[in-house]
C-alpha cells in the first residue's frame, strides 16, 4: 500500500466542506482520526517508542496543561496543575477540588506530537491513540515556555514525520 499525503486529501476535503471536524474526516475519507489529526497538523512526530512515564515528567513540567477527554458523542476540557497527575496502574488520574478526572493509559497504542492551527494561534499538543486510531485524550502546551518544552522533547525523542504519516 502507497503513503498517503494526508495534508493534502485533508486540505482537498475542506476545500469543500470548511467547517468539518475531526470525526467528519475520517468517516468521509475512510481514514483514522489520528490520520484525519495530522493531516490537520503542520507538524507531526509519532512518538509510541517513548515511555509513558516519561511523556508524563514531560507534561508535569509545563505547570497548567490543558486535557482534553472524548468519544464519539462527548467531549471534555479541563484546566488543571500538570504535576498534580499521579499513576495508579494502568490508570492517570487528577483529583482535586472540583474534579475528578481519570485517564486509561493502557488503551494507548500510540502518541502523536502535534502542532496544528487553532482558533487563536498554532496549539501544541501530546496526543493519545488507541488501537483502533481514535485520538481519546489531548494534552496541550498552554504557555509559551510550555509550547518550547514540547518542541523540545518531541526533536530530542523522534523524528518529525511528514505529510504520509499512517
Amino acid at each position: 500500500m502507497s503513503a498517503v499525503d494526508w495534508r493534502r486529501v485533508v486540505a482537498t476535503y475542506l476545500e469543500e466542506h470548511p467547517q468539518a471536524r475531526v470525526g467528519e474526516l475520517s468517516r468521509a475519507l475512510g481514514c483514522t482520526e489520528a490520520q484525519a489529526l495530522s493531516g490537520l497538523s503542520e507538524r507531526v512526530w509519532d512518538l509510541r517508542g517513548v515511555e509513558l512515564a516519561t511523556l508524563l515528567a514531560e507534561i508535569a513540567a509545563w505547570g497548567k496543561v490543558l486535557v482534553l477527554v472524548r468519544n464519539a458523542d462527548a467531549v471534555a476540557e479541563v484546566e488543571v496543575s500538570a504535576d498534580a497527575g499521579s499513576l495508579k496502574g494502568e490508570w492517570l488520574n487528577w483529583i482535586e477540588q472540583g474534579y475528578n478526572l481519570h485517564i486509561y493509559l493502557a488503551a494507548t497504542q500510540r502518541v502523536l506530537g502535534l502542532v496544528r492551527p487553532g482558533k487563536h494561534g498554532l496549539t501544541y499538543s501530546f496526543n493519545l491513540v488507541n488501537s483502533a486510531g481514535q485520538v481519546f485524550c489531548r494534552f496541550y502546551a498552554r504557555t509559551p515556555e510550555a509550547k518550547e518544552s514540547f518542541l523540545s522533547f518531541c526533536l530530542a525523542h523522534t523524528p518529525e514525520l511528514d505529510e504520509r504519516y499512517g
